[in-house]
């Protein structure tokens, strides 16, 4: 897992260039004015600072991750019905990509059979399947925090099911850095892929106006 003061830094210094300017054009696409991604990336830097609660006597959830969850819901319910459909689908299909991940891949980098660290696999997967169903940058970050998400919901029932006392963490420890810095990673992405595209296929180009914005 990433240390939360690796995501924390890396959070303010994406809140200082949103807040300078810099970016326009991918919250042009999200939908997003430069004010309201300031806010989005500061609540995200204050949920590390929330405590958990507890839910029974061993499961816990980390208010933070309620934030980041919060994030999400603002950001599809203010999205039309097929942009909130897109980003459940984004999430589902990542989650089903980090479960299958985690067990059939190693985690240890000195195995000849290691791909990619663990970590980044929820942005990776978020961003490419965001962009193939739809281009979207939205979609990206939603699917990279519901995908992470749906993975710990899975693995505490996988855990509560086996009969395995031990404490359970929703959303806590180092996931919630993860969960935090997947999305970037995931709209830096497909914002990647996008600009790629164009410079083969089109040259530069900006499109602008109703749901096309967070299209490439």
């Amino acid at each position: 897992m990433i240390s939360p003061t690796t995501t924390i830094a890396l959070l303010g210094l994406v809140t200082a260039l949103a807040a300078l300017g810099f970016g326009e054009r991918v919250l042009e696409r999200m939908r997003l004015s430069t004010t309201g991604a300031v806010i989005i990336l500061l609540a995200m830097v204050g949920a590390h600072f929330l405590p958990e609660w507890s839910l029974t006597e061993r499961v816990t959830i980390h208010l933070g991750s309620v934030i980041l969850l919060g994030i999400v819901i603002y950001l599809v319910t203010t999205a039309s019905e097929a942009e909130a459909l897109r980003a459940l689908a984004v999430g589902l299909i990542t989650a089903a990509v980090i479960w299958l991940s985690d067990k059939l891949l190693p985690v240890d980098p000195s195995s000849r059979w290691f791909v990619v660290d663990p970590v980044f696999i929820g942005g990776i997967v978020s961003g490419l399947t965001a962009y193939a169903l739809g281009r979207s940058r939205r979609s990206a970050f939603c699917g990279a925090v519901l995908g992470l998400m749906f993975v710990d919901l899975i693995n505490a029932y996988e855990l509560a099911r086996a009969g395995i006392n031990q404490p359970i963490s929703i959303g806590g420890g180092g996931l919630l850095a993860s969960i935090s810095l997947n999305p970037l990673i995931a709209v830096a992405i497909a914002e990647g892929v996008g600009e790629i595209r164009e410079r083969l296929h089109r040259g530069p180009s900006v499109q602008a106006g109703g749901e096309g914005n967070d299209q490439e």
